[in-house]
This record gives C-alpha cells, sequence and structure tokens, in this order.
C-alpha cells in the first residue's frame, strides 16, 4: 500500500514553462512521459460509486477518512486489454493507494463477483489484497461508473528521490454515466478546469524546502480539488435543471 501526502494547485497556464524550468532544476520527466513525443500521456478513470452516490457525498461533507474506486487506464488504450483497479483512501492529509492490474474485460464484472484475471501471472500479495478489496467493495455496495474522468498529464519525479512527484493536469474533462466501453470517448465532455491546470505535489512525510520555495514564489494556494466530484456536479447541474423544465 503506497502512502503519501498530496497537495494541489490551480494554476494559470502563464506561469506553466517557468514552473517547469524551476521544478526540473530538481527533479526529471518521469520515463512514462519520455516516451511520448509531447512528454504527456492521457489518463482516463471511471469512477464507481453507488446509486446514491456516497463516496461523492463523503467528500463534500469533509468525511475525514473517505475512498474512492477507480479503473484507470492510459493513453488512447482503444486496443488495450489491462487496467489497473484502483482504490484511494484519504485519512485526514495522508492518501493511501491500492491497485492491481487486471484484464479490462472483466471490469463489466466487478458487481457481481465474477473472476477478474490478473495480468501478472505472480502476483504480489499487495495486488491479490486489492484485488480482493476492490471487488468486495463492488459488490457488497453494488458500485456503478458514474463519471469519466480524462486528462493529459505531464510529470516529474525527484532526481535524488523518486518518491517526490510533481504532476500537471490539462485539459481536464468529464463524461456522466459512462459503460466500461466509453473509456476512450473524448466527444461529448464538459471541461473542468477552463483556463487552468491542476499542480499536484507528493510527497513522503515532509514537504521539501525547494518545492516550498517554488510555491510561495509563485503565490501558488493550496485548495481541495476532486476531478470526480468536480465532473460529477457538472452532470448533476444538468440533470437538475432538466427535471426542473
Amino acid at each position: 500500500m503506497l502512502k503519501r501526502r498530496e497537495l494541489k494547485y490551480y494554476c494559470s497556464f502563464e506561469i506553466i514553462e517557468d514552473l517547469r524550468q524551476r521544478i526540473l532544476n530538481y527533479m526529471d520527466y518521469d520515463p512514462y512521459c519520455l516516451k511520448q513525443p509531447d512528454k504527456t500521456y492521457s489518463v482516463r478513470s471511471i469512477y464507481l460509486d453507488t446509486s446514491d452516490l456516497l463516496f461523492y457525498y463523503e467528500k463534500l461533507d469533509g468525511v475525514k477518512i473517505r475512498k474512492k474506486l477507480r479503473v484507470r487506464t492510459y493513453n488512447s488504450l482503444e486496443n488495450s486489454e489491462e487496467a489497473f483497479l484502483e482504490i484511494k483512501r484519504k485519512i485526514k492529509n495522508n492518501v493511501f493507494k491500492e491497485r492491481v492490474l487486471v484484464a479490462y474485460d472483466d471490469t463489466p464484472n466487478l458487481a457481481n463477483g465474477a473472476n477478474i484475471r490478473l495480468i501478472n501471472q505472480q502476483p504480489e500479495f499487495t495486488e491479490k489484497s486489492a484485488l480482493t478489496k476492490f471487488v468486495y467493495l463492488a459488490k457488497a455496495l453494488k458500485l456503478e461508473p458514474k463519471v469519466l474522468i480524462t486528462y493529459e498529464r505531464e510529470a516529474f519525479i525527484g532526481r535524488e528521490d523518486p518518491s517526490q512527484r510533481v504532476t500537471f493536469d490539462i485539459n481536464v474533462r468529464s463524461y456522466p454515466q459512462p459503460g466500461y466501453e466509453d473509456r476512450v470517448v473524448d466527444e461529448d465532455c464538459d471541461f473542468l478546469t477552463g483556463d487552468k491546470f491542476i499542480l499536484e505535489v507528493k510527497f513522503n512525510d515532509r514537504m521539501p524546502v525547494w518545492i516550498k520555495n517554488i510555491i510561495r514564489d509563485f503565490g501558488l494556494n493550496v485548495q481541495s480539488i476532486s476531478k470526480y466530484c468536480n465532473g460529477l456536479d457538472i452532470w448533476l447541474a444538468r440533470k437538475n435543471v432538466e427535471e426542473l423544465s
């Protein structure tokens, strides 16, 4: 189980180049970014929730111990056979993440407890544990897809400490009520961040001094940002308007 701190900031595109250069003084591009022509990759996550949106309201109500479950894939993946099942828990300011790589074609079976095939033929205990928990929660809570969140990510890792990670999440967009087959949908999506991008800073224990200095110098303010909740808000607002009209 991965434990770390995560802080998020809305940033103007006007500072992205200067911010990138400051970060590259201490970090390198994520190896996966280096394989991409523009040094970014697409992240596509289908978030699951209960019929009465338990996870959504836990976030809105500021519940100190909460979780969310998602099915995550990367880049276009039209022909991909793989996906990560992820359980992300937040306990006060600490984030714990468990995940396992599975056959994507099996994901529609999550809620009925059918067999889910692991990609790793010799899975570690943490992978088997993550799968067991995910399938149990999906079945017990009758979870269903609620929103697809897609964005392009530019990622950096610490040169001296690889546990330090900084990401730029760009063009964050949502698609409501997706089926599992909709993971690569880009039409009819709503954009969530307008003329800004999301900066995420991830680290273990204490924030490095150099990151603190960058945050201070650019005048950034930490904010509570939930891509899932923001994406769902648009759909819920639209649904309410339709019901009133």
